[in-house]
């Protein structure tokens, strides 16, 4: 059994990959980057905001720096605003001129927006969440499609992999938060219409549905008794979830070893939507 280690983890060996990654400063998008640079893909960092990431000790390093020092991967940073089409054309340059190719894509910023009985939202605030949770994601997609395509396939059949984070919200109506399901919801839908229109190409698309998931962000939060009660008695799991876990999900999404999913979503919230 000596080689039952190195068999195992071929399918998961990114090298020679590279992955864009949006809101990868901190929660859910730093933990993707770090697991894909694990194993060895290259990290095109986007992000509204430069510099230390928020919730994280005074020294921590910023993702684009702790990929490239603990993994030895190429990694780059590209500051803006995934709502605009010069974003992405930076992205996209950014990538081309780090490795000539992109072969991963993690559409992870999203935005909760404001929390509230639908009838009292603003059209300005049911905008702002879908465009940086669905318009945004479109742009990213339509950003790196025509790269895919070019490229040559692997073994597998594929030349690149979309990776959308979406949310069990998707599945279930959450409390006053109207405008974020409903975005999650398209999030999924397009995810279908995608693999059905890329699939024979060789571009496969699937996305995550995280339900709880304990991070700097929510902290706040999750340390309130009545809530954490309250998203427990929900939760047929003694815990909540871990970015980490995250990271491992879209990691095996992105990796060999799920070339044959397409068009699924993968809900990782410990049965909630089941319960």
């Amino acid at each position: 059994m000596p080689h039952a280690l190195a068999t195992a983890s071929a399918p998961y060996d990114l090298s020679g990959r590279t992955a864009i990654v949006t809101g990868s400063s901190t929660g859910n998008g730093r933990a993707i980057a770090v697991a894909l640079a694990q194993c060895g893909a290259d990290i095109i960092g986007v992000d509204l905001q430069p510099g230390q990431p928020k919730g994280f000790e005074e020294d921590a390093p910023h993702t684009h720096d702790l990929v490239q020092r603990d993994y030895g991967v190429k990694s780059a940073f590209v500051q803006g605003d995934v709502t605009l089409e010069e974003t992405w054309e930076k992205v996209m340059r950014t990538a081309l001129e780090l490795t000539g190719r992109v072969d991963i894509l993690v559409n992870n910023a999203g935005i909760l927006g404001k929390v509230g009985p639908v009838h009292e939202a603003t059209l300005a605030q049911w905008q702002l969440v879908m465009n940086i949770n669905v318009n945004a994601v479109f742009l990213g997609i339509r950003a790196v499609i025509p790269t895919m395509l070019a490229q040559e396939s692997r073994s597998g059949g594929v030349r690149g992999t979309i990776i959308t984070i979406s949310s069990n919200a998707a599945y279930h109506g959450a409390p006053e938060k109207a405008p974020y399901c409903a975005s999650k919801g398209a999030l999924i839908s397009m995810n279908r219409a995608l693999a059905v229109d890329y699939g024979r190409q060789g571009i496969k698309c699937v996305t995550v549905s995280p339900g709880i998931i304990a991070t700097a962000l929510n902290a706040q939060e999750l340390a309130d008794p009545s809530k954490c009660q309250n998203y427990r008695s929900q939760t047929p799991w003694p815990r909540f979830g871990r970015v980490d876990e995250v990271g491992s999900a879209v990691l095996f999404l992105a990796s060999d070893a799920s070339d044959y999913c397409n068009g699924t979503d993968l809900a990782m919230d410990a049965g909630y939507i089941q319960a």
